[in-house]
C-alpha cells in the first residue's frame, strides 16, 4: 500500500511539476531580471516580464489563479510570445471584456514558467496582485466579520451603515442560526454611476453588484438615500450567511428559500410588495412553490410577487416551527439534499404539502402582512440588483425608498 502512495505520489509530482511553483535548484541558468503587472480597473490587467539565460530562452508561460470561493483549484496558462533570445521580454494582457470583471480587493495569484533551448527550467516564486480600485481615495471600518470601504459621506455614514448591517447579523443568527463564517467586505460607491463605472459592461439599471464567489458586495448609496442602502446590505448580506453556510458541490438551494431568506432579514415587506401579495391572494393568482423553486419570472410584477411569497415562506415556516428547525433546514441543504428530501427530513412533509399548509395560512390569514411603511406608487422607483458568481446572472427587483413622499 505504501508503495502505491509512493508511485501515485511521483506521479502527481511529475504531473504538476510543471504547472505550479515548486523548489528548483538554485543554480539555475535562467533568471529574471524584471517582473511587472499593471491594472486598469476595471477592464485589464497587464502582465510584463524580462529574462536572461546563458543559451536562448524559448519559451515563457504565465500562469494564475484567482483567490475565490471554488470546489476544485482552478488556474490559467498562457503562451507568451518570444523570440529565441538569451535576453527576452514578454506580455500578456488579461482583458475582462472577454472574461467578466472582477470586484475590487480581488486577489491573483501569478507565476511563469521559463524554459531554454538547452531544457533548463525556471518557476517562479509565486506573486500576488490585489486588484483594487484606485480611482478613489478609500476610507475604511471594519468589526468583526465586515470590512466597508467607502469614499465620500464622513465617518458616521459609514459607522450607521455597519451598525445596521451589524444588528442585520444578529437578527438573522437569532431568527434562522444562520452566521457568517468568512469576512465579508462591502464597497459602497456614492452612486450608481460610479459603481457601474467600476464593472464590465454594465446593465443601465445596476445599483449594486453582489460577487457571490468573492465574499464581495458593492453598492451605490448616496448619503441622502441611507435607508434604502441599509435594506440593500442586509439583504445582500443575508445572501452572503445563507451562501456560505449550506455551500456544497451537489446542490443549490430553491430560489424561494434563498431570496426569502433575505427578503426576511429586511424586515417587514415594503407595501408595494405587500399590495402584489394581497391582489394575487383576492385573485388567486398565487405562483406554487414548486415554480418559486427556480429563478424567478424577469416580468417586474410576477418578481415583486416572487419575492413577497418567498418572504411569506420563510415567514411561515420561522413562525410555525420554530427557528431551531429552520437552521436543521439549511443545515440538510449543505450536504447537498434535494428539495424534497430536506423538507420530508426536517417538517415531514415535502414541496407539494409545504404549498398546501402555506396556502391555507395565507388565505386564513394565519400569516401576518405587515408593511415597512405606506409608499405612493410613481415611475422609476425601481433599481435592479445583479448578483455575480459560478457563471451564472440573477436579477433581483428592489425597490427605491419614496424620496418624494418623505420630504412632504
Amino acid at each position: 500500500m505504501k508503495r502505491h502512495l509512493l508511485a501515485l505520489g511521483l506521479m502527481l509530482g511529475m504531473l504538476l511539476g510543471g504547472l505550479f511553483p515548486v523548489s528548483l535548484s538554485a543554480q539555475s541558468s535562467i533568471s529574471i531580471d524584471r517582473n511587472n503587472t499593471s491594472i486598469t480597473f476595471p477592464s485589464s490587467i497587464g502582465f510584463s516580464i524580462t529574462a536572461s539565460s546563458t543559451s536562448n530562452i524559448t519559451d515563457i508561460r504565465l500562469y494564475y489563479t484567482v483567490e475565490r470561493k471554488s470546489f476544485a483549484q482552478i488556474y490559467s496558462e498562457f503562451v507568451l510570445e518570444v523570440t529565441p533570445a538569451l535576453s527576452v521580454s514578454a506580455s500578456y494582457s488579461w482583458d475582462m471584456r472577454y472574461t467578466g470583471g472582477m470586484p475590487p480587493g480581488a486577489r491573483v495569484n501569478y507565476w511563469y514558467r521559463i524554459t531554454n533551448e538547452d531544457g533548463d527550467i525556471l518557476i517562479s516564486p509565486i506573486q500576488t496582485l490585489v486588484y483594487n480600485d484606485t480611482r478613489f481615495d478609500w476610507q475604511s471600518i471594519s468589526e468583526g466579520m465586515l470590512e466597508i470601504y467607502w469614499y465620500e459621506g464622513d465617518q458616521a455614514f459609514a459607522e450607521e451603515l455597519m451598525e445596521s448591517a451589524q444588528a442585520a447579523l444578529v437578527r438573522l443568527a437569532a431568527d434562522t442560526g444562520a452566521e457568517l463564517k468568512d469576512k465579508v467586505t462591502l464597497y459602497i460607491y456614492a452612486n450608481s454611476s460610479d459603481l457601474q463605472s467600476a464593472m464590465v459592461f454594465p446593465a443601465e439599471w445596476t445599483g449594486g453588484v453582489a460577487y457571490t464567489d468573492f465574499n464581495v458586495i458593492a453598492i451605490g448609496i448616496a448619503s441622502y438615500d441611507i435607508d434604502w442602502g441599509k435594506r440593500a446590505i442586509t439583504h445582500e448580506l443575508a445572501h452572503k450567511v445563507t451562501g456560505q453556510i449550506t455551500s456544497n458541490p451537489y446542490g443549490d438551494l430553491p430560489v424561494w428559500l434563498n431570496e426569502g431568506i433575505s427578503m426576511y432579514a429586511e424586515g417587514n415587506l415594503e407595501a408595494v410588495y405587500v399590495n402584489y401579495l394581497i391582489w394575487a391572494i383576492n385573485q388567486d393568482k398565487l405562483i406554487s412553490v414548486q415554480s418559486l423553486c427556480s429563478p424567478f419570472s424577469a416580468n417586474s410584477a410576477d418578481a415583486y410577487l416572487s419575492y413577497a411569497e418567498s418572504f411569506t415562506l420563510v415567514n411561515y415556516l420561522i413562525t410555525n416551527y420554530g427557528s431551531e428547525k429552520f437552521s436543521d433546514l439549511l443545515e440538510t441543504f449543505s450536504h447537498g439534499a434535494g428539495y424534497d428530501e430536506a423538507l420530508l427530513a426536517v417538517y415531514g412533509f415535502d414541496i407539494q404539502g409545504l404549498n398546501t399548509k402555506w396556502l391555507a395560512a395565507l388565505k386564513d390569514g394565519t400569516i401576518e402582512i405587515q408593511p415597512v411603511r405606506a409608499i405612493i406608487l410613481t415611475p422609476g422607483l425601481v433599481v435592479l440588483f445583479t448578483i455575480v458568481g459560478g457563471g451564472s446572472i440573477i436579477t433581483a427587483f428592489w425597490l427605491w425608498s419614496n424620496r418624494v413622499a418623505s420630504r412632504t
